[in-house]
């Protein structure tokens, strides 16, 4: 058994055509394109890096005309190096042999894998380390895409769901605050000693990511790790905030901060509107305990955990989703 938090998503429906609803859409092309019945079709390259993304393991096609649609979407390299040890160690000898192992004939590595369901336009998600949000906004969006029904330039965009700590709405704020993780020379995660929500988690945003999404080019990027000394590293603290001629702070709305934070941890954000959020900001989410494979969480149980919580949001008033088949 493990602990997993749920994410609630919601699908940004302006700049796509009037009516999309996102569960019937996936469903549609998925039937109408022959993919429903082969993994191999739903394989896409999306970095062009030798690695694959794959909508996996899916709720069964006879279930699909039903409210959920649930599925594992998994990102694997093809091929790696592994050095490891062959003896046993309970081997009496002189030294244990370091050998360096190419997998690529016998397996394909798992880089994350991300679990997810969707009902009309409401997501919930269990992220890997490596497999995020981000990369199941991109997979939907080049899938529909290959399949004719987005234009170029169009994109599936899955926006967060803020509240305040107390668990209210979240009011228009007129700063938000960004701590980024430290880039340390040796890569360890450590904590972030200035921050206005909560304790820095194992990941999140670094500062060269947040620098990269600010604008920054690859070149201006390299060119500050260079200047950074080997005992060295770098910090970042961020405020967003939008000045009218008058010099006061204009509000960002909520639908501002739920697409443009939605792929940010909610630990590494605070807000000020007429006082601090003094609770910090939290987004829509639960921790659930999933039963598990080994390491792995188990597909079926993952996503009967993620459909719960859709229901659970929706029975409390939390998000408008209806189950009505």
């Amino acid at each position: 058994m493990a602990k997993s938090t749920i994410q609630y998503r919601q699908l940004k429906t302006e700049g796509l055509f009037e009516g999309v609803e996102l569960k019937p859409l996936v469903v549609d092309v998925l039937r109408r394109r022959g993919w429903a019945d082969s993994a191999k079709q739903r394989i896409l390259d999306l970095d062009q890096d030798g690695s694959a993304v794959i909508l996996n393991k899916l709720l069964p096609p006879d279930q699909w005309d039903k409210p959920v649609f649930a599925g594992q979407l998994i990102h694997v390299q093809a091929g790696a190096d592994v050095h490891a040890v062959m003896q046993s160690l309970d081997d009496d000898t002189e030294e244990y042999v370091v050998q360096s192992l190419n997998v690529a004939d016998q397996a394909r590595v798992l880089k994350g894998v991300l679990y997810f369901a969707v009902v009309d336009n409401h997501v919930g998600l269990i992220e890997g380390q490596q497999v995020r949000g981000r990369l199941l906004e991109r997979y939907l969006t080049a899938l529909l895409q290959k399949a004719g029904e987005l234009e170029p330039g169009e994109a599936i965009i899955l926006n967060g769901k803020f509240m305040a700590g107390d668990g209210k709405e979240l009011d228009a704020s007129t700063e938000v605050t960004i701590a980024a993780k430290p880039n340390r020379g040796n890569e360890q995660a450590v904590s972030i000693a200035e921050r206005e929500a909560a304790e820095a988690r194992d990941h999140g945003s670094t500062v060269f990511d947040v620098l990269r999404t600010l604008g920054w080019s690859a070149e201006a990027v390299e060119s500050l790790k260079s200047e950074v000394p080997d005992d060295g590293w770098i910090e970042g603290f961020f405020k967003v905030f939008i000045k009218q001629k008058t010099r006061t702070k204009k509000p960002i709305s909520r639908a501002t901060i739920n697409e443009a934070l939605r792929n940010v941890d909610a630990a590494d954000l605070g807000l000020r509107g007429n006082g601090s959020e003094k609770n910090g900001i939290v987004k829509l989410s639960l921790q659930r305990t999933v039963q598990t494979n080994n390491s792995l969480l188990d597909p079926a149980d993952a996503m009967e955990q993620i459909v719960n919580a859709l229901r659970e949001w929706a029975e409390a008033g939390k998000i408008d989703c209806r189950f009505d088949p």
